[in-house]
């Protein structure tokens, strides 16, 4: 339902130590794949779960992550196709990658009963923002009518110089929405930011 990420590109409850754990299982996946004679070129998404004992393993993906991808390639400043060129060439370095120090937030609009039982064909209409980036996912246009289907309909990405800022821009997006969707408004917000610090500290103890 959507993500969030910081102007510094880090998260306070997630340490140095869980980052390079987590990069660390990156590396050996890529590398066990070559020693079984499978290079791997390409998209590697893994999703983790922080745990008192560190950074555990959700599922890999061979693609971009959603909603995180939204978060990420809308504060991407390198060119994307060059990136794509030096994957394919086995040439990509951190050189060739850059972000601009920006925090974003990404909401997405759903159909009213989704997951459940969302509300198709649904009409819906909304107001270009600046700051804001739309990214269409699982919807149509019929006769010049944007109209819901089953998944997620759409999504909104706010960028701004603090999380509040962001929060604020893809809250205002999505409030703008005229039809019978729905979102979480708690995305991005300081106080589920604060809730997901407690909990690692719980944690911690």
């Amino acid at each position: 339902m959507g993500s969030y990420s910081l102007e510094t590109h880090a998260f306070p409850f997630v340490t140095e130590k869980d980052y390079a754990d987590a990069f660390s299982i990156m590396q050996k996946t890529v590398a066990a794949l070559a020693a079984e004679g499978c290079p791997y070129q390409g998209i590697l998404y893994g999703q983790f779960m922080n745990t008192r004992d560190g950074p555990k393993v959700i599922e890999f993906n061979a693609r971009f992550g959603d909603p995180e991808a939204m978060n990420v390639l809308t504060l991407l400043t390198s060119d994307f196709a060059v990136i794509a060129e030096h994957i394919c060439k086995g040439t990509l370095s951190p050189a060739d990658v850059s972000f601009a120090p920006l925090a974003s937030v990404c909401k997405y609009i759903v159909p009213d009963g989704y997951p459940e039982a969302p509300k198709t064909g649904e009409a819906l209409s909304f107001t270009p923002q600046d700051g804001v980036t739309v990214y269409y996912a699982n919807v149509v246009e019929e006769d010049g009518v944007l109209k819901t289907l089953t998944s997620r309909t759409m999504a909104f990405v706010g960028v701004g110089k603090t999380l509040a800022d962001a929060e604020q821009l893809a809250e205002t997006a999505c409030r703008g929405v005229r039809g019978n969707v729905r979102y979480r408004k708690d995305i991005g917000t300081e106080a589920l930011f604060a809730k997901r610090i407690s909990h690692m500290n719980g944690l911690r103890k």
